[in-house]
């Protein structure tokens, strides 16, 4: 098992390949399924665990709770898909 320091790292490096754009996540992705197999696992894990860091971090700096931190994504996620599909 990683440490979390090794998977947040995994979080934000894969983060990092999904922001730059589909052609660097795509090379990214295929580098780390050459060197593991089970790569998909490892930066799954890896983004759950940078975004948990993150959702602690908000969570302290607003004095929300995680899960009412959630609930307002889900509601903002929801209200922007059928603004977009009208």
């Amino acid at each position: 098992m990683s440490s979390d320091y090794d998977r947040i790292r995994t979080g934000i490096e894969f983060m990092t390949a999904y922001v730059s754009g589909n052609e660097l996540l795509t090379a990214y992705v295929a580098e780390r399924r050459r060197e593991d197999p089970m790569a998909a696992e490892a930066l799954m894990d890896g983004a759950a665990a940078l975004c948990a860091l993150l959702l602690r971090k908000i969570a302290r700096e607003t004095g929300k709770t995680e899960h009412e931190l959630l609930q307002e994504l889900a509601r903002g996620t929801h209200r922007h898909e059928q603004q977009s599909g009208d």
